[in-house]
């Protein structure tokens, strides 16, 4: 069993799914990974083709529907759901996925002189990954908490354990690599910060000196790219002070491990909080 919900561009909420009076899906198509672009080239009398890059192609979700009950109301309703070349947002849940992903309507077909009348929605996702409705919110801290419901006390256990070094953990359960939005709040002076993700050896470094008070915003997620400080409500765009070398951190599926270092200042004059969106290739 599965769950197909429709949000339009003024925000109305519509469930097709489970009202088979009135419309009865007898597909949905495009909830698989969609297709990948493999770009080569050729090279002189060497057999096969050099690799050059890949990427995923745009998804497109096509939704068949069978009209029930009062056939002519609700076909308008679903003009009125689903106008053209606007943006919509699809939610899809079934047992081991609850993810929404963001399209546009391309196009609404029906024969309307059937005596089972069909319609054929189709809808273009320019980003093609679902996302995964619950978001991950994760402290870089040397202070690791472990305490978690349900509690006992009859085996004594730690609350929270001490690091060396701050450390943030982020599990990524998804299958595909996905950015992250990370919010900074500097409570003393520090220059110089670097976040470095362990896990595939990358970094993102900021020759910058900051003071008590000012909050950057980093995101790494794709289209939304960018690094900003906020200091006394005046935003600044940190991309000039993005040093060598440093490249958005991405979260790899699996478990990623991220620290920081500055040149200088303490642990206790920062604080930072990774919020990440999983997201999957298909349901």
């Amino acid at each position: 069993m599965f769950t197909l919900k429709i949000e339009n561009t003024n925000g109305e909420m519509w469930e097709l799914t489970h009202n088979s009076r009135n419309y009865y899906i007898t597909s949905v198509q495009g909830l698989t990974p969609p297709q990948t672009a493999v770009n080569t080239a050729t090279a002189g009398t060497i057999d096969g083709t050099f690799f050059n890059s890949a990427r995923v192609n745009e998804r497109n979700i096509v939704i068949t529907v069978v009209l029930n009950g009062d056939i002519e109301a609700n076909r308008q309703l679903l003009y009125k759901m689903f106008p053209r070349k606007t943006k919509c947002t699809i939610y899809f849940k079934n047992k081991y996925r609850n993810v929404k992903i963001d399209g546009y309507v391309e196009a609404l077909e029906a024969d309307l002189f059937t005596m089972r009348e069909q319609v054929q929605i189709s809808i273009i996702c320019p980003r093609p990954y679902f996302e995964d409705l619950i978001t991950l919110y994760t402290e870089l801290s040397k202070i690791i908490a472990l305490f978690e419901f349900p509690f006992s006390i009859v085996t004594p256990i730690p609350f929270s354990e001490i690091n060396d070094i701050p450390i943030a953990r982020i599990n990524n359960i998804g299958d595909a690599v996905c950015g992250t939005k990370i919010d900074i709040d500097i409570y003393g002076a520090v220059e110089g910060l670097k976040l470095i993700n362990t896990t595939n050896s990358t970094y993102f470094e900021l020759n910058y000196t900051f003071q008590a008070g000012d909050h950057i915003t980093i995101n790494t997620n794709s289209g939304e790219m960018g690094a900003t400080l906020q200091r006394a409500a005046v935003t600044t765009n940190l991309l000039n002070y993005v040093t060598q070398g440093s490249t958005w951190l991405k979260i790899v599926p699996g478990m990623n491990v991220f620290t920081m270092i500055m040149t200088t200042g303490t642990d206790e004059d920062i604080k930072i909080h990774f919020t990440t969106s999983l997201l999957y290739g298909g349901v």
